[in-house]
């Protein structure tokens, strides 16, 4: 019996329906990878921002705080109205029983009745409490508004730091890349020389370390890299944060300089929402200062009701020609009628004696209101105090980014004339190395550098009111 396979046989065809179909799994893999690569998302820095005004937790607190103070709002203007009420009631009595239309007892019967009522009130006149309870209560929303605006300011800044961060690990990366690229050509020259006797194997060794280390100044880059990503990712609250990608400015157009303007950005910085809240303070105690003297005054309202009732034991009377009473039954809405009634009041009080409780209270908030009063100085004095560190903190990061500059164009420079006398034998291999480490190092100053100067200057922005 012939043991081959024809091409035609069943075996055959099944190999080739599986390559088909592993063929199509890689077309379809490749397909969708590349899809999911083309939807991935790049986040822009204000994009992160307004994603953050959105999803972060803490202005979220702060946003419902400030709904709350809308809601009290709301209920301060609504003090002005009258309070109206309704109410109505059932019983069922057994025994002796006081009829409540007539309030005559009746005796071993069961009497079933009912009584309604409206009533208005209106206070007059309370010592202003109302108009500066709504003072307040405007003051009380602009504050919690301003405690919102400071949050999405400091968000911002957190959000622009991270993502500064981020940006430096990519250029990192980029920068460690570009070394391992520049020494795997130089270890192939060393390895032509090693063959052509112009060097030794020493030397070719030491370019192979130098490779090594800048293949693992790559792995640091990146790990560096991921993890600046995921902290960004996690003040944004997104999950996904191996799909998140940035977009890199233009630094170039970024760096422009060191702040001159000292004045202006210290009278910007002192509208700042963190001073502004500080000066609503001021008033808010002065409105807690006025509320507790309207304690002092007396209270007049006026008051308004309507009401009637109905019993099922009153009957209704009639007189007959012989001068008897005859007795029927009273209809309910007769009854109601005739049992109607209504009363108009107007109530004063005046305090006489509290146990000082009132001037207590004054005093209390007097003290509340020197509080807030230094507060502010404190607030002042403290932005003052922020904005000038601010202000020095962004010039040495302007003159350090100016030396890393120069640092750089000598450090390459002489990494290339140390690289061209290498290649012609002019110089040992340690002289190439300590070249390339202190290129290394210029760029990588030069990066913390760039990257520092920008974030002090974002921090200028926030003072500036930017």
């Amino acid at each position: 019996m012939n043991s081959s396979f024809s091409p035609s046989s069943p075996s055959s065809k099944t190999d080739s329906r599986m390559k088909r179909i592993r063929i199509l799994s890689i077309g379809a893999l490749l397909l969708f990878g590349i899809s999911g690569h083309a939807q991935e998302r790049r986040w822009t820095l204000e994009a992160c921002v307004a994603h953050a005004y959105q999803q972060n937790i803490e202005i979220k607190t702060q946003e419902l705080a400030a709904a709350e103070k809308r809601l009290s709002l709301s209920e301060s203007k609504w003090s002005y109205a009258p309070e109206f009420s309704a109410s109505a009631g059932y019983s069922l009595s057994t025994g002796r029983v006081l009829d409540p239309t007539t309030y005559d007892f009746v005796e071993n019967q069961t009497v079933s009745g009912n009584n309604a009522s409206v009533g208005v009130s209106l206070p007059l006149f309370n010592g202003l409490r109302n108009h500066y309870n709504l003072q307040r209560a405007k003051l009380d929303l602009r504050s919690s508004l301003l405690a919102v605006e400071t949050t999405r300011r400091s968000v911002r800044l957190n959000v622009t730091a991270r993502y500064l961060e981020v940006l430096c690990a990519e250029e990192t990366i980029r920068d460690a890349e570009q070394v391992v690229s520049e020494l795997e050509v130089q270890a192939g020259k060393t390895e032509r020389m090693v063959e052509a006797r112009k060097v030794t194997m020493a030397d070719l060794l030491q370019i192979r370390s130098q490779l090594s280390d800048a293949r693992n100044d790559v792995l640091t880059a990146r790990n560096t890299y991921e993890i600046a990503r995921l902290e960004l990712c996690q003040l944004l609250e997104i999950e996904d944060y191996a799909s998140f990608r940035t977009v890199a400015p233009d630094t170039a157009r970024l760096v422009h300089g060191a702040p001159a303007e000292d004045d202006a950005v210290l009278d910007a910085a002192q509208q700042l929402p963190e001073v502004e809240s500080a000066r609503v303070g001021i008033e808010l105690a002065r409105r807690d200062l006025q509320l507790a003297r309207t304690a002092y005054w007396p209270t007049l309202s006026l008051a308004a009701g309507y009401g009637s009732s109905y019993s099922d034991a009153r009957q209704k009377m009639f007189q007959q020609a012989d001068g008897t009473y005859r007795y029927e039954a009273y209809p309910f809405f007769e009854q109601y009628r005739d049992n109607a009634s209504s009363y108009v009041s107007l109530s004063l009080s005046i305090p006489i004696f509290g146990k000082f409780t009132t001037r207590k209270n004054v005093q209390r908030q007097k003290l509340a209101l020197r509080r807030a009063e230094y507060a502010l100085r404190t607030a002042e004095k403290q932005v003052e105090k922020e904005v000038t560190q601010a202000l020095l903190d962004a010039r040495t990061a302007w003159a350090r980014y100016l030396e890393a500059q120069e640092y750089v164009a000598s450090a390459e420079e002489a990494a290339r004339q140390v690289g061209r006398k290498y290649d012609l034998g002019a110089a040992t291999v340690t002289d190439y190395n300590a070249a390339v480490t202190t290129r290394v190092k210029a760029r990588s100053q030069l990066l913390q550098a760039k990257y520092e100067y920008l974030f002090k200057m974002k921090i200028m922005d926030y003072y500036g009111q930017k």
